[in-house]
């Protein structure tokens, strides 16, 4: 069985407020991609600062440790490394960022140093627990990143199909359908005034 479209202006009005609702949107997709672009732009410039501290950072403990290890031994650090029983408590809450879930980690418990260590040992713990935070800190930026940049790619999917299949071929049907019924209007009214005329000669011949 086949089916068949008559070419109405109501099609041919229906078609132009689906447009307009796919324009609206594109628009808004737009907007969400630049946003994106700008949130990852700031996230990116964010992550090189923090992993430039956290390098610095990391090679002042290893600094410290080395010194330790030949001053001390070791033997010493892995006895002293055993002192620590407290565990370190996060937790990851989601938040929604333009439609996207990203996770932000926040930390609940973390190890109590003072008071726990030999005192030469103290101040590594202290530096090495530091350290622990800004690690965080950066997966939970890299995170950010990752998740933003793949709905980012998807975003721009969509946006791409609608400028150049969607919005196109909506417009092309648009434009056939109209020429259509301007057609048919065109016609219809050809066909009213020569009916008006064969009226017209009908009822002067009658009056002959």
């Amino acid at each position: 069985m086949s089916l068949s479209i008559r070419y109405t202006r109501g099609l041919l009005l229906d078609l132009r407020r689906r447009l307009s609702f796919v324009r609206s949107a594109h628009d808004l997709l737009e907007v969400k991609r630049d946003q994106e672009i700008k949130e990852i732009s700031s996230a990116i410039e964010r992550l090189r600062e923090l992993r430039a501290a956290l390098e610095k950072k990391i090679e002042d403990v290893l600094r410290d440790l080395a010194m330790l290890q030949a001053a001390y031994g070791s033997q010493e650090l892995i006895s002293a490394s055993k002192l620590m029983r407290d565990k370190i408590e996060i937790e990851v809450i989601p938040r929604n960022v333009m439609g996207v879930n990203v996770p932000v980690v926040r930390l609940v418990k973390l190890p109590e140093i003072r008071g726990k260590y030999p005192p030469h040992v103290e101040g590594l713990a202290e530096k090495a627990r530091g350290v622990f935070e800004d690690l965080l800190r950066v997966a939970e930026l890299e995170a950010f990143i990752e998740l933003i940049a793949e709905d980012l790619r998807r975003t721009n999917i969509r946006v791409n199909a609608l400028e150049k299949v969607i919005i196109p071929g909506y417009e092309n049907m648009i434009k056939r359908i109209s020429d259509v019924v301007e057609q048919s209007a065109l016609e219809d009214f050809i066909r009213v005034k020569l009916v008006k005329r064969a009226l017209e000669r009908r009822r002067e011949e009658e009056r002959a």
